[in-house]
């Protein structure tokens, strides 16, 4: 058992119990079968027998186990497969409007209920103050772990969430938070810049503007490297502006640079509703994409499909980065590694060549 920890506030009968569940739910534990004795689990997990009691007793309580006076403890023979489903994980998404989020809720959904736990999902509405008010709520309440799609302002609540540190696993997924060690999923942003960027430079386009994202966010600084290490390959002069993920952003950051006559070629966005918001200022501008200016994004949302110029992107594989936080949550609350151990995952980017970089245009 590598789950018991006794750094943590999490009780260790709690610890013992969610061990025995665990292996209970894949079926190492036949129904009928005699539960190891107080004295062997105080044994094989270095605690007290009154605190191995504990575990037992309460699984005894929840319908799971039975007694029988002189033999042990035996796994009840007609549970419910329902008895066995875990409860109250959360997933914490900045706002379920935009479709990535959707698509990181999605593939832990797939794993959560394949492995029958159950999870609720909360929202702040891009807003840091409700984002707070949903930590602490979690912090009262019992919880088995928490799956966290951070956002560029989540460091500010960071104090709460080394208290919710202290209670359940947390995995946080896509931006990651400072002086925070817990586990991370996070997409090869370097790479994705940097792929980005080569593909209009290998167009013969050399006066590209990087709209950067927030400058303190982990994602929007790892897209933004791999732009600038791309143009330095190239011997090519950076541009960037900063803006926040917002199609207002992209629209007034661009609008301000093309009215200031700079002569760009190409624009790669830090994500598609920036980049929406460069067509649209473009537009405005009487400016033709591709044929005046060349745009990529990054995400490959839904709508970047199916655009009036449907956008060159990078795609992060959102799905398969909600199935990877959610295993990793449940590797820790069945006791396959310990509570502490930490491990950041990097999920491969992938470029989609679509009409908004003028290469289809071409062939």
């Amino acid at each position: 058992m590598k789950n018991i920890n006794k750094k943590i506030s999490i009780p260790l009968s709690k610890q013992i119990k969610n061990y025995l569940l665990g292996e209970i739910k894949k079926r190492k534990i036949a129904p009928g079968e005699k539960i190891l004795s107080e004295t062997k689990l105080a044994k094989k997990f270095k605690v007290s027998r009154m605190t191995a009691r504990e575990a037992l007793l309460e699984l005894i309580n929840e319908g799971y186990l039975y007694r029988v006076f002189g033999k042990g403890t035996f796994l009840k023979e007609d549970i419910e497969e329902k008895k066995i489903l875990k409860k109250k994980f959360v997933i914490k998404v900045p706002n379920l409007k935009n479709s990535f989020y959707y698509q990181i809720i999605s593939g832990a959904e797939i794993v959560f209920t394949h492995n029958n736990y159950e999870f609720n999902i909360l929202t702040e509405r891009d807003n840091q103050i409700m984002e707070k008010e949903i930590f602490e709520k979690i912090l009262k309440e019992e919880g088995e772990g928490l799956l966290l799609v951070s956002s560029y302002y989540t460091y500010t609540n960071l104090s709460i969430l080394k208290k919710i540190k202290e209670k359940m696993p947390i995995v946080i997924v896509d931006v990651k938070i400072p002086n925070l060690k817990v586990d991370t999923v996070i997409s090869d942003d370097f790479k994705g810049g940097y792929m980005a960027t080569e593909h209009l430079i290998e167009q013969n386009y050399k006066n590209i503007l990087h709209l950067a994202g927030p400058n303190s966010d982990s994602s929007a600084e790892g897209r933004k490297k791999g732009y600038i290490e791309c143009m330095k390959n190239y011997k090519l002069k950076p541009e960037i502006r900063y803006t926040r993920w917002t199609v207002e952003d992209g629209y007034f950051e661009t609008k301000k640079v093309f009215l200031n006559r700079k002569e760009i070629e190409g624009i790669f966005c830090c994500n598609d509703e920036v980049a929406i918001g460069a067509y649209r200022a473009l537009k405005e501008l009487n400016l033709r994409v591709p044929e005046d200016v060349v745009i990529v994004g990054y995400g490959n949302i839904d709508i970047s499909r199916v655009f009036e110029v449907p956008f060159t992107t990078v795609d992060q594989s959102p799905e398969e980065m909600g199935k990877i936080a959610a295993n990793l949550l449940i590797e820790k609350i069945e006791g396959k590694r310990k509570f502490d151990e930490v491990k950041e995952i990097k999920v491969e980017t992938k470029l989609i060549i679509r009409e908004s970089c003028g290469i289809l245009n071409k062939r």
